[in-house]
């Protein structure tokens, strides 16, 4: 698997988009100043949740599911306040809940892997995990992870990683790479939603952070030692999003 190596030609269409989103916004700020008559609902925080989750969805070509939660969670507050006498704030939990539930029906450990935006040559059935724990090792050349409100411990052990996915949604998972390998650039898709992703990798590798997203933190506590760089041959491309989430990256 390759790296994107050029990212900037990528993103170009994601960069027009946000520019036009925020000109839209600096229009729009202009004239509710002069008074022209915009509702109320249109200038409130579900409405930015919405915004940022296209975004999201334009930057990634629609293939993650962050932008649908955060898109869904700024549709949902909205509604209190596009209808008058509607009040679903208390439901917002059950709802979550629910919805959990029915992921978790629809995409068992059987689920197909092109449904998450990868076409492996190694079909493997991956790795899902809700409402609970676990802690194991992975031989797979590709690592595929999906916690929803749950933790997933895994050791890597593959000599010809990959890459793969790591998916948290209200739940964590810790990955370690130490005893793993790789050749070349490979891509490892990450997407946190109120969950947290903690990494661990080779000191000698190079990791490269083109992960997103909103209200998120990518803490990189590595201490990589002296000329660690210098004749860089591994190298571990991070991508993704973050949504009220958090990824930590630690090598020993």
């Amino acid at each position: 698997m390759k790296a994107n190596q050029n990212p900037t030609n990528h993103n170009n269409g994601s960069n027009i988009i946000g520019g036009l989103i925020l000109i839209s916004i600096g229009v729009a700020l202009v004239l509710r100043k002069m008074d022209f008559p915009f509702p109320n609902w249109l200038f409130t925080w579900p409405m930015i949740l919405i915004l940022v989750g296209f975004y999201s969805g334009v930057k990634h070509k629609f293939r993650n599911n962050s932008w649908i939660i955060l898109s869904g969670i700024g549709v949902f507050f909205l509604l209190d306040k596009f209808i008058p006498g509607l009040t679903l704030t208390p439901f917002f939990w059950p709802i979550i809940i629910i919805a959990a539930g029915v992921l978790f029906i629809l995409r068992p450990s059987g689920m197909r892997d092109n449904n998450w935006g990868f076409n492996y040559s190694n079909k493997n059935q991956g790795n899902w995990q809700a409402y609970g724990s676990s802690t194991g090792t992975d031989s797979n050349d590709f690592l595929n992870i999906h916690s929803v409100f749950s933790g997933v411990q895994r050791s890597v052990l593959s000599k010809n990683f990959q890459g793969g996915k790591v998916s948290c949604v209200f739940g964590g998972a810790e990955i370690d790479l130490t005893q793993a390998d790789l050749n070349g650039s490979v891509d490892l898709k990450m997407e946190a939603v109120f969950g947290g992703i903690k990494l661990i990798v080779p000191a000698h590798w190079q990791v490269i952070n083109q992960i997103d997203g909103i209200f998120h933190g990518v803490d990189d506590k590595r201490r990589a030692p002296a000329g660690a760089y210098d004749n860089i041959s591994k190298t571990l491309v991070l991508k993704g999003s973050a949504v009220f989430g958090g990824i930590e990256i630690r090598s020993y």
